[in-house]
């Protein structure tokens, strides 16, 4: 009997004693390995330059550059065409929001201003927050929103400051993308007007662009006319033709009939509003390249001016398309690629 509980107890203090056993380290031999690099990388300083050691990146640089057309994701292919000096500031004054000032984007103006604004501006825009009050940092010139420096500001130079900055404020770009920084404008413009302030119907939300800031190649802009009539528009649109390189900019000189019956048109609906927008696509030069868009979007927009129409009612916009649907050697699918459209809406 005692025999039997010695074995027993013998087997059940075995099992814990070889599960002790088991854990004792057999050294940091791990072994046959096969590609140990994948297990242990070398690591490389991203902006180090090893020469004669990574030759398959300009200029033996560790990093590597990003495909060409890459968008970071959350960033826009909108090119904001105007320089931030002097000049750049009182040109910011025709410059235009694309995005309308309804309820619902007033409200989420407000959202990021509360975010973003508040801190210097205060809740109500009477520049009584914290940074100003507390910190004893000095303020604006202008006592408040309600004041008729911003009631008469041009939304255009509201939009510029928040880009560029201005005085003690710094740059929001990276803060704010370019239909945020609109949003927040028109919430600044309703506390400066208060209930004089007019929101547009929600319809004309529709004008917006989508979350990174394309538009397809069908305009989404709700056009306020007949069927006939944007029929009639587009077909004109479709006929604007430019130069080739290195004057590809200009337009050509028989563009100017097709662009007529867009004056006329406004002309007749003075309350409508147009955005000229110039898709950049591939080119074969990468000389103004970049801006190639915004060049012949901003030519268009001066021969419409010419002809009478009002600058406060025109803007300009660029798409950098960053395929080709076609060949690109082909002159006929470059020019449909590097078109220039016209969204025409209220």
């Amino acid at each position: 009997m005692k025999l039997n509980k010695l074995i027993k107890y013998s087997v059940l203090l075995a099992i814990p004693a070889m599960g002790l056993v088991s854990c004792v380290s057999s050294g940091d031999n791990t072994g046959i390995e096969y590609a140990p690099n994948m297990y242990i990388s070398q690591g490389y300083e991203p902006f180090s330059q090893e020469s004669d050691k990574i030759t398959y990146n300009p200029h033996n640089m560790t990093m590597r550059l990003p495909v060409n057309g890459t968008i970071a994701r959350g960033q826009s292919t909108f090119i904001y065409p105007i320089e931030n000096n002097a000049d750049g500031y009182e040109a910011s004054a025709n410059y235009t929001s694309w995005i309308a000032a309804t309820e619902s984007n007033v409200e989420e103006g407000k959202r990021l201003y509360d975010i973003y604004c508040w801190h210097c501006h205060g809740k109500k825009g009477k520049n009584d927050g914290p940074i100003f009050k507390e910190k004893k940092i000095p303020g604006p010139s202008w006592p408040n929103y309600q004041s008729d420096y911003i009631k008469d500001l041009p939304e255009g130079k509201a939009y510029h400051t928040i880009t560029y900055g201005k005085g003690l404020m710094g740059s929001h770009a990276f803060m704010l993308d370019p239909e945020e920084r609109w949003k927040v404008i028109h919430y600044v413009k309703s506390l400066a007007y208060g209930d004089d302030f007019k929101f547009a119907p929600e319809s004309s939300s529709d004008s917006e662009m989508n979350g990174n800031l394309e538009l397809p190649q069908t305009s989404s802009v709700s056009f306020p006319g007949t069927s006939e009539e944007k029929a009639s528009i587009m077909m004109a649109m479709s006929k604007v033709e430019f130069k080739a390189f290195p004057n590809r900019k200009v337009m050509k000189s028989g563009s100017a009939g097709n662009l007529n019956v867009i004056v006329d048109y406004l002309k007749a609906h003075p309350d409508y509003k147009a955005t000229i927008v110039g898709h950049t696509g591939v080119t074969l030069t990468e000389e103004g390249a970049a801006t190639l868009g915004i060049d012949r979007a901003n030519e268009v927009k001066n021969y419409l001016i010419s002809k009478g129409l009002d600058t406060g009612s025109l803007s300009i916009r660029s798409d950098a398309d960053t395929g080709m649907d076609g060949d690109v050697t082909s002159s006929s699918d470059r020019q449909a690629n590097r078109r220039v459209e016209i969204e025409i809406y209220k």
